[in-house]
């Protein structure tokens, strides 16, 4: 069930990340993938404008389709594998826990990643007025495959996951350090909404910094098929500008890692808190656990939920068994893998009444 809730928050935290981010990382692309000879943009405000003036705020948001359904399904992967992975981990909630998960994550992530992002970056910086212009995602894919074959598909996956693999290891990590810095008794879960965005916001930049000049040599390598290698790729970069030619639009990619990260930190850990903290999705599973135990566990209790009346006469092994009958509710009713590890309930007396059997200290099951 964990898994589940990891995935649905993730794909819910990607979809708001994409959205608050994509008009800067359109910026940050054109800058990474601009020529040095002729560079079109000064920097990314000019580039903003730029964009602005001459496609009109469309331009912004072209190839947004793509990562919003793949960042979405991404984010998924990742949370479901970071999570996966550190409920494995001897020490489950260190940071370097963390930072393993989030390695793993990474890895992980690269096989759905790579493709959508070539796909992406080429839709970001073709010209309007090219020929054989893409329409869409869809259309860029069956031009590349076209074009040259399946593996274009697969171009620039090992310099994602060199880039991924570190980065989300200190995407998580910086998060749960900066979250735990904040909050009291290192219950992040207390954190309000000022500190999940500032938490959320100050990894995603840190993330990015760590990783920014592999996330060029990547860009670059995908962006254009005549680099022959990644090493040809370092050696024409460097070539350019020297060691700048490796930060060319950090600046938008730090702005807009903000606001992109805040948003999807901030989105999934108010999705666990309200699938979690007030156990919206486990309702129906304990739901069904109670009735598949009915029959062999609840029914033989009966005379504990209707009792009869106090004058009625009773017999020594009728009171044995009410007696008995009402243990072993106690014992089923309190286990912790039972109602899950957050609940606690009032039980009745041997011999009480119940005026409602289905509801419990305020849980009602059906």
């Amino acid at each position: 069930m964990s898994a589940l809730i990891d995935l649905f928050a993730g794909s819910l935290g990607g979809a708001a990340g994409v959205l608050a981010g994509h008009p800067l990382d359109t910026v940050k692309v054109r800058l990474q993938t601009q020529s040095a000879a002729n560079p079109v943009y000064r920097g990314t405000f000019h580039c903003f404008r730029t964009i602005v003036q001459k496609e009109g705020v469309h331009g912004l948001y072209k190839g947004m389709s793509s990562p919003l359904l793949s960042l979405s399904a991404i984010n998924a992967i990742v949370f479901a594998v970071h999570g996966t992975a550190c409920r494995q981990l001897k020490d489950p909630d260190s940071i370097s826990s963390h930072f393993i998960g989030g390695a793993a994550a990474g890895v992980a992530q690269s096989v759905v990643a790579s493709p959508t992002e070539r796909v992406k970056l080429l839709l970001q910086i073709q010209d309007d007025t090219a020929h054989n212009k893409m329409s869409g995602p869809i259309d860029a894919t069956r031009q590349m495959i076209r074009s040259h074959g399946l593996k274009s598909l697969t171009r620039g996956f090992l310099a994602t996951v060199a880039r991924d693999a570190p980065a989300f290891g200190v995407y998580f990590a910086s998060y749960e350090w900066m979250a735990r810095s904040m909050c009291k008794n290192g219950k992040t879960e207390t954190l309000n909404t000022m500190q999940l965005l500032l938490a959320g916001g100050g990894a995603g930049m840190l993330s990015w910094l760590f990783n920014y000049p592999t996330d060029i040599i990547k860009s670059r390598f995908q962006a254009d098929n005549s680099y022959k290698s990644y090493l040809h790729c370092i050696r024409q970069t460097y070539s350019e500008r020297g060691l700048r030619s490796f930060f060319i639009g950090l600046n938008s990619a730090l702005i807009r890692a903000f606001p992109s990260n805040a948003a999807t930190f901030f989105t999934v850990e108010w999705t666990y808190r309200l699938l979690l903290d007030f156990n919206l999705l486990n309702v129906r599973e304990k739901a069904e656990r109670i009735v598949a135990t009915a029959e062999s566990q609840l029914l033989p209790l009966t005379p504990i939920l209707q009792p009869p009346p106090p004058s009625a006469p009773r017999k020594e092994h009728e009171r044995t068994f009410i007696t008995t009958s009402h243990e072993k509710c106690k014992r089923l009713l309190t286990q912790s893998d039972f109602w899950g590890t957050n609940a606690h309930f009032l039980l009745p007396e041997a011999g009480s009444t119940i005026v409602d059997p289905m509801m419990l200290h305020g849980y009602r099951l059906f």
